[in-house]
């Protein structure tokens, strides 16, 4: 499942995780403009639970008052960023993409 992590060291990182499993990526600061090192796992939450953690995310980086948007509020990050214990929003690709594309009619010839 490729998904968004939310205010990774401040930046918003796109990555391919099985839920609850553990993971490690890496994106260089070639790609991202800064070294990032993600470990940890994405899991599940109930609304309540993600509602919170988008919340504290935006509290402490106002940048992100954007993602208060996010319907689909079911997706946390639990581990670390660049050795920093963290719990952050996630959003999937497809909730991301039915965000901004809902109520456009896709034509296909």
């Amino acid at each position: 499942m490729k998904v968004l992590i939310y205010n990774a060291d401040g930046l918003t990182i796109p990555v391919e995780i099985e839920p609850g499993l553990p993971f490690r990526f890496r994106c260089d600061e070639e790609e991202c403009g800064k070294a990032v090192v993600i470990e940890g796992v994405v899991r599940h939450a109930d609304e309540e639970e993600f509602t919170k953690i988008l919340e504290e995310t935006v509290e402490e980086n106002p940048d992100f008052a954007r993602i208060r948007e996010i319907a689909a509020r079911n997706l946390i990050f639990e581990g670390k960023v660049n050795g920093r214990e963290v719990i952050l929003p996630v959003e999937s690709f497809d909730d991301f993409a039915k965000r901004f594309l809902d109520g456009v009619l896709v034509l296909k010839s």
